[in-house]
């Protein structure tokens, strides 16, 4: 049994070759849409937490707990996609969240850390029911962005460039990667765990 046996399948990502793609539904042109995590560890694991699933024929919806208030923003909002790496019994997890356009940081903040707060429930879902246990070993909170406000000269325009920096609003450090291009942007994971 794994951790990721909890989660709905509908909400999974595939990882082909060591790689998965992050997406936005987004479809403006001067928007962010994908980015691509390349040479990904064995033992990966990688959901959406904001992905549709299919409620009937014809509908789509985003998921959500039906246990909670759907009018209070902070508790409904999800990342665009949580990875898994087993180390063991031990998990490293990335919570990644897309954004495009002046990104807020009490938004993509609020996203990223209720994810982890999910990723938490799960852990303690599975370490109570089943008898593997797991441990969270790290944690990296990670924003894609792009600002096409921001001109980039052409000499900075290769594959984003990370910055750690304290959150806003919730005493932790998150990751930002500013993105030039709305798609074809190109990450390793070593280099996404240790900007």
């Amino acid at each position: 049994m794994k951790l990721q046996n909890l989660v709905n399948p509908e909400l999974w990502l595939e990882v082909e070759n060591n790689a998965v793609t992050l997406s936005e539904s987004q479809i403006e042109d001067d928007t962010l849409r994908a980015v691509t995590l390349r040479e990904l560890p064995n033992n990966v694991f990688v959901f959406s937490a904001d992905k549709p699933v299919k409620i009937s024929t014809n509908k789509w919806e985003k998921s959500r707990n039906q246990f909670l208030n759907s009018e209070n923003q902070k508790i409904n909002k999800n990342c665009d996609a949580v990875i898994i790496h087993y180390d063991g019994n031990q998990l490293n997890i990335a919570c990644c969240e897309l954004k495009s356009k002046n990104p807020k940081p009490i938004q993509y903040e609020t996203q990223l850390i209720n994810t982890k707060l999910l990723v938490d429930y799960l852990v303690a879902l599975f370490n109570t029911f089943y008898e593997e246990k797991v441990e969270i070993k790290n944690v990296w909170y990670v924003l894609f962005y792009m600002n096409r406000a921001i001109r980039v000269h052409k000499s900075n325009r290769g594959e984003p460039q990370p910055v750690k920096e304290k959150m806003k609003n919730y005493p932790l450090y998150i990751i930002k990667y500013k993105c030039n291009k709305a798609m074809y942007n190109n990450i390793k994971w070593t280099d996404l765990i240790s900007p």
